[in-house]
């Protein structure tokens, strides 16, 4: 049975007056804090209430066990962190066939499962809230870990992007165009992870639908070279991405699906075409008629874009009427702006999060924050 919204133009400012009445911020300090924006809750519906604005950005860790569970010391990395409003974890493979990366985990096994579990347990005995990002990687992957050949809409090489692993280096490779009659199976990796999130514990699910990756691969003209129901007009760009939000939100419910968006390419060889804005706005346009929890900025930068007239969180913000992420290089004066102002409702931090576990806590009480230095990145566990 496919889930539909009933409110899809849900009142974000009557929801936040609701919790207004009826939650108080523990404030750790007598003085206040320069970022009071970041610290009002937000209601998510179906019983998630947020306590402040402040989201964990998925960050790769490149940290997995041999079989590409979550490392041993994810569990500490993410309950760390709980004083966020909202944790989303790095990019989780639905297939070992779309790992890319090294050491990049995944929920396409049940063996993974209590390894989340453990991560999950962690953050909500620090009372944190959690979402899994999944992850496939489509024409990204790498024959060198995946042992097959990467797929994607159509074959079309990415000779660009190259990545080391154990003092190799790997260049892309040629994907194989999916068959049609692949796509339900792909899909359906997507509705087994989020089903294995759910019992490990998780609160929810992000659909990581940016970066370059499979999802985006379909959205965009560059990649999608198809002339069949998967491609060739603009309806069919959307199939792939509608496809797998609905698989998601029928494991999940409604208000625990996020997805991940590039409005604007910037990453993976990804290429504007003109056509791609009506694409993205007709994506928008129909999951508004979804019960999603909200949408998130993928982007390096969140800079003016003239193809996109503004930056990719104002294009989305001027199409999508939910809850939105912003992000892209913001900081705190920069999300307390953006916030006050409504251009989003939340705001992910990335590597301010890696440079201070208790962002949450310094940005309270006004405190001086770390500076993020890549060698940070080697101390994960």
């Amino acid at each position: 049975m496919n889930v539909r919204a009933q409110h899809p133009h849900r009142s974000i400012k009557a929801a936040e007056s609701q919790l207004s009445a009826c939650c108080t911020i523990s404030r750790m300090s007598a003085q206040p804090s320069p970022y009071a924006a970041l610290f009002h809750p937000l209601d998510l519906g179906s019983g998630l209430v947020l306590p402040n604005r402040v989201v964990l950005a998925p960050c790769t860790r490149n940290r997995a066990t041999a079989d590409l569970g979550p490392s041993e010391g994810a569990a500490d990395y993410y309950a760390a962190r709980a004083e966020a409003g909202l944790l989303i974890t790095e990019a989780v493979l639905v297939t070992r066939q779309a790992q890319g990366y090294l050491d990049t985990p995944g929920l396409f096994a049940d063996s993974h499962v209590p390894g989340w579990a453990r991560v999950c347990d962690a953050v909500h005995a620090r009372g944190g809230r959690i979402f899994a990002q999944l992850w496939h990687t489509g024409r990204i992957a790498h024959s060198h870990w995946a042992r097959v050949q990467p797929v994607a809409p159509s074959a079309v090489l990415d000779p660009i992007l190259r990545r080391q692993a154990g003092g190799v280096e790997l260049y892309n490779e040629m994907p194989r165009a999916l068959e049609a009659s692949e796509m339900a199976g792909v899909i359906d990796l997507f509705a087994q992870a989020a089903s294995r999130a759910r019992a490990a514990g998780f609160d929810g699910v992000e659909i990581h639908g940016a970066n370059g990756y499979l999802i985006e691969q379909f959205l965009r003209q560059h990649t999608n070279r198809r002339d069949d129901a998967w491609g060739g007009s603009l309806q069919g760009r959307l199939r792939f991405a509608l496809a797998v939000v609905q698989a998601c939100l029928n494991e999940w419910g409604p208000h625990r699906v996020g997805l991940r968006l590039s409005p604007f390419p910037d990453f993976g060889e990804m290429r504007w075409t003109a056509g791609d804005n009506e694409t993205y706005i007709a994506l928008l346009q129909a999951l508004s008629s979804l019960p999603l929890a909200y949408v998130h900025t993928g982007i390096t930068q969140d800079l003016p874009r003239a193809e996109i007239d503004g930056t990719p969180s104002q294009f989305l913000r001027r199409h999508w009427p939910g809850v939105l992420i912003g992000n892209g290089g913001h900081n705190p004066q920069t999300g307390q702006a953006h916030l006050s102002a409504r251009d989003f409702d939340l705001i992910s931090f990335g590597r301010l999060f890696i440079a201070n576990p208790d962002l949450v806590a310094r940005l309270q009480q006004g405190q001086p924050l770390r500076d993020y230095h890549h060698d940070l990145v080697k101390e994960f566990r």
